[in-house]
C-alpha cells in the first residue's frame, strides 16, 4: 500500500501515478491510497472479498497518523485468518483511545481501552488479539454469525484461553454481552467450517438434540472416517458438503463419497447430506433430519 505522499517521496510524479492507474499497473484502494494490481481471478468469490478487505484495512491505517488506531473487530479476525460470516467487508473496523467514534469513509472508529496483552502485530499493523477480536465481533453480530467466529477462534493457535476468560468478565456490561456469552458457551472447536457452524446453530434453533461432532466409525475393512455430526440415540449421521455443486466434483471423489456412505449405512446408520442452500431453509432441513430419525426407529422395530 502506498499513499500519494509516499509515492511522491519515493520520486513518483503526479503524472506517473496517473499513468500507472490508467494502464492498470496500480489500483486505487481508497482516496489517495494505491496498490499494485494483482490477478485474483483464480480465487473463489469469498477469498477475493477477504483480499479486498485486507487491502482496505492497510489503506485505512496507512491514511492515519502512526500509532493512532488499532485494527479491531472483524477486521482483526480477517488479518488473524479467522473466518467471518455476514460481516460487512466493505467497512474497516478500528479502535482508538482518543478522538471521535463513528463511521467516516467506510471506516468505523470505535473508542476503547486496550491492555498491552490485547494488542498484537501482523503485517506491520497493530491489531487486537484473537480473543479480543472475537468478543468485539460477537458483541455486534447476530448469534449465528458470532458462533461462526467463535468456533473458528477456538481452533486458532493464537487464542489465549485465559485472556478470553478475563474478557468475559470485562465485557459483562457491554452492549451485546448476552450474545458474547451465549456464543462462547455454545462454541466448539470441533466445528471445522463456516457451514458446520451454521448447521449446528440451525439444529439448536430447530430443537434437534445436540449431536456428537467428528465421530469416527469403523467396519471390518477398517476406518471408514469421521462424520461431521452423529446422533447416537437416533443412529443417524449428518454430513455438511461445502462444495457448491456436485457437478463440479471429480468422478473419483463422488465414487469415494458413495462408497463411504454405503459403508456407514451397512452399519445401520441413516445418512443425511446437507449443502449450502439447505441452510437457508432451516425448517425444511430440520424435517429431513427428523425423517432420518423416524426411518432409523422403523428399521429398529423391524429388526
Amino acid at each position: 500500500m502506498v499513499s500519494s505522499k509516499q509515492a511522491a517521496d519515493a520520486g513518483y510524479s503526479v503524472e506517473q501515478i496517473r499513468a500507472r492507474l490508467a494502464d492498470g499497473r496500480w489500483v486505487r484502494v481508497r482516496y489517495g491510497q494505491y496498490a499494485e494490481r494483482v490477478d485474483l481471478s483464480g480465487l473463489a468469490p469469498w477469498d477475493r472479498q477477504i483480499v479486498h478487505h485486507r487491502r482496505l484495512v492497510h489503506a485505512a491505517v496507512n491514511s492515519m497518523s502512526q500509532g493512532t488506531a488499532v485494527v479491531s473487530h472483524h477486521s482483526a479476525l480477517v488479518l488473524h485468518g479467522v473466518p467471518v460470516w455476514r460481516a460487512d467487508l466493505d467497512e474497516v473496523q478500528l479502535t482508538r483511545t482518543t478522538g471521535r467514534c463513528g463511521v467516516k469513509a467506510k471506516v468505523r472508529h470505535h473508542r476503547g481501552v486496550l491492555s498491552p496483552s490485547e494488542v498484537e502485530e501482523i503485517e506491520g499493523l497493530a491489531l487486537t488479539s484473537v480473543a479480543r477480536a472475537t468478543v468485539e465481533t460477537a458483541a455486534r453480530s447476530p448469534f449465528e454469525a458470532a458462533v461462526v467466529c467463535a468456533d473458528a477462534a477456538m481452533r486458532h493457535p493464537g487464542l489465549d484461553p485465559d485472556q478470553l476468560s478475563r474478557l468475559l468478565e470485562t465485557t459483562e456490561h457491554w452492549p451485546g454481552s448476552p450474545t458474547i456469552r451465549s456464543a462462547l458457551a455454545f462454541a466448539d472447536p470441533l466445528s471445522e467450517s463456516v457451514g458446520e457452524s451454521r448447521l449446528r446453530v440451525l439444529m439448536r434453533t430447530e430443537g434437534l438434540p445436540a449431536p456428537t461432532l467428528q465421530a469416527a466409525f469403523e467396519d471390518d475393512a477398517g476406518l471408514i472416517g469421521r462424520v461431521d455430526f452423529h446422533f447416537p440415540g437416533e443412529e443417524t449421521v449428518v454430513e455438511f458438503d461445502g462444495m457448491m455443486k456436485y457437478a463440479d466434483k471429480p468422478r473419483e471423489s463422488l465414487i469415494r463419497e458413495k462408497t463411504r456412505e454405503d459403508r456407514l449405512r451397512a452399519l445401520g446408520l441413516q445418512v443425511v447430506r446437507i449443502i449450502w442452500s439447505d441452510l437457508d431453509h432451516p425448517t425444511r432441513t430440520a424435517m429431513r433430519i427428523r425423517s432420518a430419525f423416524a426411518r432409523s426407529r422403523r428399521t429398529s422395530l423391524v429388526g
